[in-house]
């Protein structure tokens, strides 16, 4: 199988392609693609844990960390210890973020508009569709993201 055939260097190509273009956008606001998805996360469902938003961003909670840190900073979120739980953190949304998480959203769609052109809207769907079966194929039981 030729390298340009193969699933996983198209995919992750595609997605470098993808991250480097919304970085270049985000710039503007002063963000990060691996903040943006943070914010977008909060700005649906507020009020979730460190540990909820390092699943559902598919990284480690370390790494979730050092971005929550940096949105703290800008004052972009708020920590608070969990009733629940006093060893973990609930993590808030501002609303001066999410006044920007509106703003920023047509950015993103325009940048997803650019790499599904030439894509039917039927297209568009079963693309997504396909990923979808692609990831939930190779996670692990009890895995998420």
């Amino acid at each position: 199988m030729e390298l340009y055939e193969s699933l996983g260097f198209l995919l992750n190509y595609s997605a470098r392609l993808i991250k480097r273009k919304l970085d270049q956008e985000l710039k503007q606001y002063h963000l990060t693609t691996s903040q943006w998805a943070i914010l977008k996360i909060l700005a649906e469902q507020n009020h979730i844990s460190q540990a909820e938003l390092a699943n559902l961003t598919g990284t480690d909670r370390a790494n979730c960390g050092t971005v929550l840190d940096k949105l703290l900073s800008k004052k972009f979120i708020e920590k608070s210890l969990s009733s629940k739980d006093r060893r973990s953190y609930i993590i808030s949304i501002t609303p001066p973020a999410l006044e920007l998480v509106e703003q920023i959203v047509s950015v993103v769609a325009q940048t997803n508009r650019q790499a599904l052109k030439g894509f039917s809207k039927a297209e568009q769907e079963q693309f997504v569709n396909d990923l979808n079966l692609v990831i939930n194929n190779l996670m692990k039981e009890g895995d998420r993201i």
